[in-house]
């Protein structure tokens, strides 16, 4: 009887359950890894009293945005795997709830008329240091404004800061290592991250604002085909329920007669 009532399920739901999981799965797996990248970068840089201070606002909006992501895919992906409308209706509300809190997000941005200039500065200051040397190594930068943010502390410099040049080449130069390199010369790099990054977001614009989408419409799609899911299950089982109530109306019918036949057949 379980089984039968797992297939016939199944059969209310119809085909797009299929999709609505690997639609699932695809949100599930890029929670995992926002979450994943802001856990590293949080045991990597992060005190715990700055962390509780209230004041890291990028950390704590990249954090939400991942969990969000990872419960409502999880939701969903055993939602459509185990043919539960509960859940369904479940990862429909989660799905909604991101959205609207991505849209509120974009419209607290335009209030506080903060651009995307400023979320990337706010995004360097509170990622790790790891995140900041491969920014430097791959856009050949160095410090968000360039040396002057190391002009007045004493934290080390890392090797990504730095660049191989000739002896001849004028520049600020840290040292020359004759025995690992001869005859080379490493200087630090003159462009700061805060342009060079800039630069790299708006020439590969139509990269990273198709990925966007390509999110947006995965979620706008989710909601669609949940919706769909819940109002053919709720059809479905109308149907159903007035069919039994029909044959129930039947049968009391065909016992009310058959008891009538006895009684005249008595008399």
């Amino acid at each position: 009887m379980a089984s039968y009532g797992s297939r016939a399920m199944g059969r209310q739901m119809g085909w797009l359950r299929h999709v609505l999981t690997v639609l699932s799965v695809i949100i599930f797996l890029l929670g995992c890894i926002v979450i994943g990248y802001m856990a590293w970068v949080l045991a990597t840089s992060v005190t715990v009293s700055r962390f509780l201070e209230g004041s890291m606002f990028w950390t704590y909006a990249v954090i939400t945005l991942g969990f969000s992501l990872f419960f409502s895919g999880l939701v969903g992906w055993v939602g459509g795997a185990s043919e539960s409308p509960c859940l369904v209706r479940l990862f429909l509300m989660f799905i909604v709830l991101s959205m609207l809190a991505e849209i509120g997000g974009i419209i607290s941005l335009n209030i506080f008329d903060k651009g995307f200039g400023d979320i990337l500065e706010h995004g360097w200051k509170e990622v790790n240091q790891g995140t900041r040397n491969l920014v430097q190594k791959h856009l050949t930068c160095c410090g968000w404004e360039g040396l002057t943010d190391f002009a007045n502390n004493n934290e080390p410099i890392d090797d990504s800061c730095y660049e191989k040049v000739t002896p001849s080449v004028s520049g600020i130069i840290s040292r020359v290592d004759e025995e690992t390199n001869p005859g080379t010369t490493r200087r630090m790099k003159q462009s700061p991250c805060m342009v060079n990054l800039q630069g790299w977001f708006e020439e590969n614009k139509i990269t990273w604002v198709t990925i966007l989408a390509t999110v947006a419409a995965i979620q706008v799609m989710c909601v669609g085909i949940s919706i769909y899911i819940l109002q053919r299950v709720s059809k479905l089982r109308k149907i159903r329920n007035t069919r039994t109530v029909s044959k129930r109306k039947l049968y009391d019918s065909s016992s009310e007669g058959s008891d009538d036949h006895k009684y005249m057949h008595r008399i």
